[in-house]
């Protein structure tokens, strides 16, 4: 297990761990893992949102790799996303709509699952200035256009968890650096390290 941090965010690569996903990341997971068919990472030919369960498509969101880096653009977003973020990102980069430390965050996760050629979890806090705040979950599933070849998309699914204070946690606008607290990103195994391996 491999702890580095960057500015509050902890990033942990493990071997074995055991995470309590939403039921809707654990459909998508489950149909990464079928996809796969043999291949560290599932081709890209097998990504169809059609295929998936409609209760999912709400909160997918599916990203361009553009580089090593974490750099993406965002293809498609779906309908919980747009409603949160109160505007539709598809078509925009990373770099066009997160700066400082929460660029970094988000493109950590993407670099990640990329690199690694793994699902990725990663949880956050949001806060605002009038004291509320929301908990976010992500999961990342890598595609790839080649068999074992690098991945050149991924597959996000976001939900938000119940707030203690559900009054004081507004929709999502904006979000700021300054408005994500913390974060942990997990890189569950069955990536190029344990090739062929289960998760």
């Amino acid at each position: 297990m491999a702890f580095v941090g960057h500015k509050g965010t902890l990033l942990i690569v493990v071997e074995k761990i055991t995470l309590a996903l939403d039921p809707i990341q654990q459909s998508v997971l489950d149909y990464w893992k079928s996809a796969r068919d043999g291949l560290t990472v599932p081709l890209l030919d097998a990504l169809d949102p059609l295929k998936l369960e409609k209760r999912v498509l709400p909160y997918l969101i599916v990203a361009e790799h553009l580089d090593d880096s974490g750099l993406v653009r965002f293809r498609l977003v779906g309908e919980e996303m747009v409603r949160r973020w109160g505007a539709n990102f598809r078509g925009r980069r990373s770099d066009q709509l997160f700066t400082g430390d929460y660029r970094a965050f988000i493109e950590k996760y993407f670099a990640l699952a990329r690199s690694e050629r793994c699902p990725v979890y990663s949880e956050s806090v949001f806060r605002w200035n009038d004291g509320g705040w929301i908990k976010t979950t992500r999961l990342i599933l890598p595609f790839t256009s080649t068999p074992n070849g690098v991945p050149t998309r991924s597959v996000v699914v976001q939900v938000f968890l119940p707030s203690e204070q559900p009054q004081s946690v507004p929709e999502i606008r904006i979000l700021r650096e300054q408005d994500m607290s913390g974060g942990v990103i997990v890189a569950l195994p069955g990536g190029i390290r344990r090739a062929g391996a289960s998760i």
